[in-house]
């Protein structure tokens, strides 16, 4: 293979990289995918195969998470260290290798041609569907930048993941695209114009369910403030700030306070830079600069000794009158909180201090307890809300806290909040985030954004709202649906394509 088809792979793979985070470029989208499958399915052998999906892999990293060099460029010891984010596409970008390589085993087999273009959509669609699965799980995973959330700021069309999840929209919508490529790729218009007119209205579909308003007997109305300090990254670990930062945290949290009410307010991830559990002092100057009727949840530090060595956790602390609780970090961040091979690549943490986080153990489930009611909330951090989880009791609010402002005025802080959007969906509750610079929200349980805070500026939002807890289909069943329905529909076309070659046949 000559090195022009390869940049083409990798300018292709940037459109879409591009594309897939703002709803209205949903056509390059579609365009990107079916160029790349156009191209992969002209390919004969595997080894050119392997290397057109990894360029295109790699221009979509560069084009999707350009903004991982941004971290590195924050504190001037780490300029150096810049260049190994031209690895994060060069390795991540090999998971578009595998539907390559799958393309073209499938294309060579004998009968490939004889079936019909929605069982090849289908298979194809499978084979990218395996990629993001496996993206998702390997090594931690990073289920982030997934098909799915193409259509996440436009919450009348991912009511669906109230039954399938994130996963199941994005097989839906790569069955979708798949349909549309291989259509125009056979030159069949019209099915393709149809296919592309449908399917968002099958999604749209699903919105009426959600429509259907249920009374909230017995339930009490609860206040909630989400703080937004924008304090730059620079700033927030200099002790020459903390009093500053501090003060700002407070001033947004008093503004305008109705003392008879009760409030939750949200402070962000490592809002206060001390180890909470260890400075008494901190925790009452709070509780006297704090209105009575107000609880503080924030983000913290907090360690734990064993002998000559301790433990180091990144925290969310709820703070109320009476009691210090906390809820430590279970999904840590490679390079940013701790350093895998850790004898070898010593100096590689962007995270002030040279000590590595901990994993937290404790239950992501935590109790407030207010006068008229008792609210079951689910606390994340950071990136942590990317992921799905599941819980036994039903949880009646998703909290997290984040800081966004290692990403700068970048496209990764849209990306993140997408990827955390179709939490308060699965689980149909509402979803509350607070970060120290990013975007901040207040999004519903249809995944509707109320209210938000805008990157890069400072200033906090209310709601008073009565919460509710219900267990949706999907949180019953999880992703196994997605998975019965992948099988029922291979099963179902491979019926129709046996009964069409017996009636070839004869």
């Amino acid at each position: 293979m000559n090195k022009s088809p390869l940049w083409i792979f990798i300018t292709l793979g940037i459109f879409l990289g591009v594309s897939q985070s703002f709803f209205f470029l949903t056509p390059i989208v579609i365009l990107s995918y079916f160029i790349f499958i156009k191209k992969i399915l002209l390919k004969d052998n595997l080894k050119d195969s392997f290397f057109g999906g990894w360029y295109f892999g790699i221009g979509f990293y560069i084009g999707s998470m350009h903004w991982i060099i941004s971290p590195f460029l924050i504190y001037e010891k780490h300029f150096l260290l810049s260049p190994i984010s031209i690895l994060f596409p060069l390795l991540m970008g090999l998971f578009f290798s595998l539907p390559s390589i799958l393309i073209t085993i499938l294309k060579n087999f004998i009968y490939f041609d004889k079936i019909s273009m929605i069982s090849k959509s289908f298979i194809i669609a499978n084979f990218f569907f395996i990629a993001e699965i496996i993206k998702s799980n390997i090594f931690g995973g990073l289920p982030l930048n997934l098909t799915a959330n193409l259509w996440a700021f436009n919450h009348e069309f991912i009511q669906i993941s109230k039954f399938v999840g994130v996963m199941g929209l994005s097989f839906f919508t790569l069955f979708w695209i798949s349909c549309i490529s291989i259509f125009l790729i056979e030159k069949n218009f019209l099915n393709s114009f149809l296919t592309f007119i449908f399917f968002p209205f099958f999604l749209i579909s699903f919105n009426l369910f959600s429509n259907i308003k249920e009374p909230e007997i017995g339930k009490s109305y609860v206040n909630f403030r989400v703080i937004q300090p924008n304090i730059p990254q620079i700033e927030k670990w200099n002790k020459l700030y903390f009093e500053k930062n501090i003060n700002k945290l407070l001033e947004l949290t008093t503004e305008e306070n109705i003392e008879d009410t009760e409030k939750i307010v949200i402070w962000p991830e490592v809002a206060l830079t001390y180890f909470l559990t260890e400075e008494p002092d901190v925790v009452e100057y709070l509780k006297t600069k704090i209105p009575k009727n107000t609880i503080i949840i924030t983000g913290g530090l907090r360690r734990e000794f064993n002998n000559e060595s301790f433990k180091l956790f990144n925290s969310l602390y709820l703070i109320n009158n009476e009691n210090l609780d906390f809820y430590d970090k279970k999904k840590l961040v490679p390079f940013g909180e701790f350093v895998p091979l850790r004898g070898f690549l010593k100096s590689f943490k962007l995270v002030p201090g040279t000590t590595d986080f901990s994993e937290g153990i404790k239950t992501n489930q935590m109790r407030i307890e207010l006068e008229k009611e008792e609210i079951l909330f689910e606390p994340s951090i950071c990136y942590e809300a990317i992921f799905q989880t599941f819980t036994k009791n039903n949880p009646s609010v998703l909290i997290n806290i984040t800081n966004d402002a290692w990403f700068g005025k970048t496209i990764g802080p849209r990306q993140h909040l997408a990827s955390q959007i179709f939490r308060s969906i699965e689980k149909s509750v509402f979803f509350l985030r607070s970060a120290n610079s990013g975007i901040s929200v207040i999004v519903n349980k249809k995944g509707e954004i109320l209210k938000k805070i805008k990157l890069n500026s400072a200033g906090y939002i209310d709601i008073n709202t009565q919460l509710s807890s219900e267990e949706t289909f999907f949180e019953k069943y999880g992703n196994i649906s997605v998975f019965l329905i992948i099988i029922f529909l291979g099963l179902l076309f491979y019926l129709i394509e046996f009964l069409i070659s017996l009636k070839r046949n004869n």
